[in-house]
């Protein structure tokens, strides 16, 4: 056991610290139905807070949609936009690192839809 030690109020060491909280914590968002899917964001501390697309198929099983490498995000949500929209199993989404705007249909890659800065 370690010795306790007393340190002025403030200035302790905690082993406790925001990234252990938080390391395996996983964010859900943006929930949202199409036909008997379930999709939604999980935004996913242990890949350096990247935001994956991830739906819920009518037998119970989670899938990713949006392929490592994608980051689905905009700086327009930071003011109230959204992230994607799903239609008939195809999903539209932005992408972080480019701000631009992709189409996925379900099991392919995705497709640049834009190409403006």
């Amino acid at each position: 056991m370690t010795q306790a030690r007393l340190a002025p109020y403030g200035s302790w060491k905690s082993p406790i610290t925001s990234d252990l909280i938080v390391k395996e914590s996983i964010g859900l968002s943006q929930v949202t139905l199409d036909g008997g899917d379930i999709y939604w964001i999980e935004m996913r501390p242990s890949e350096g807070g990247r935001q994956v697309i991830v739906r819920r198929t009518a037998d119970g099983d989670n899938v990713d949609v949006t392929p490592p490498g994608l980051n689905v995000r905009t700086r327009v949500h930071e003011y109230g936009g959204g992230d994607y929209l799903v239609h008939n199993g195809t999903v539209y989404f932005s992408n972080f690192a480019d701000q631009q705007l992709y189409r996925q249909s379900d099991g392919s890659a995705p497709k640049l839809l834009t190409t403006a800065p």
